[in-house]
């Protein structure tokens, strides 16, 4: 009887063990948490530090606003007036920018990627990598790689950001011509292309973009949404 008893006891605390591993493994396993939120929604109810973000959730920030997400050991900062939703990728974060700025903070080997306008921006190499992406027009993009490079992609093209400055890029600038058809032929299909522009250091970035802009204009715990 005693040995029956301390078969059953031990199954039971195994079971108990594998409890929360089981249901954590699960398709409905949450996917962040909310590290800080004022001023912000997590789908259309308020969100507060300590609730659960789920694969596909939006978030977004009124213009005074801030929210914090923790997934993984990625930290991702949405500044105000900014609207985004969350995704797993390959046992990290993917971030589809809609509007505002993102930031995020990845230790080494974090994964983390950010999706905005086509363009696909993430850690450029297995390190520390702090950076800031924002989208102040359509088909524009600010980026302060503060720290790590930075690997940028739209379509077919690539280009490495070196840490340590602010680039302006433009999505589609004016096209080339497709010389692919022969000097004597009519060049009628025209290639988009992307220019990246380095307006300042990553701490002076904002500063830089503003005297860029006068030279060249003509203007001097569980989630709510959850059952």
């Amino acid at each position: 009887m005693f040995s029956l008893r301390s078969a059953l006891a031990l199954i039971l605390g195994g079971a108990l063990c594998l409890y929360p591993l089981l249901c954590g493994a699960g398709p409905n396993a949450p996917l962040g948490i909310l590290t800080q939120a004022y001023d912000a929604h997590l789908n259309k109810a308020a969100a507060f530090p300590g609730l659960s973000v789920f694969e596909g959730e939006d978030v977004s920030t009124e213009p005074e606003g801030r929210l914090g997400v923790r997934v993984g050991r990625t930290t991702i900062l949405l500044a105000g007036s900014s609207s985004a939703s969350l995704h797993g990728i390959d046992g990290g974060a993917h971030v589809d920018l809609t509007a505002g700025t993102v930031s995020f903070n990845s230790p080494e080997n974090g994964i983390v990627e950010i999706h905005a306008e086509e363009a696909f921006v993430r850690p450029g190499k297995n390190q520390l990598t702090q950076t800031e992406v924002t989208m102040p027009a359509p088909g524009i993009l600010q980026i302060r790689a503060r720290r790590g490079d930075l690997a940028f992609r739209y379509r077919e093209e690539f280009q490495m950001l070196p840490e340590g400055a602010t680039y302006r890029i433009y999505l589609d600038s004016p096209a080339e011509p497709d010389d692919s058809a022969g000097s004597g032929a009519q060049k009628s299909i025209r290639l988009r292309k992307v220019s990246y522009f380095v307006v300042g250091t990553a701490g002076a970035g904002l500063t830089a973009w503003g005297i860029y802009e006068a030279a060249h204009s003509g203007r001097g715990i569980e989630s709510p949404a959850k059952p």
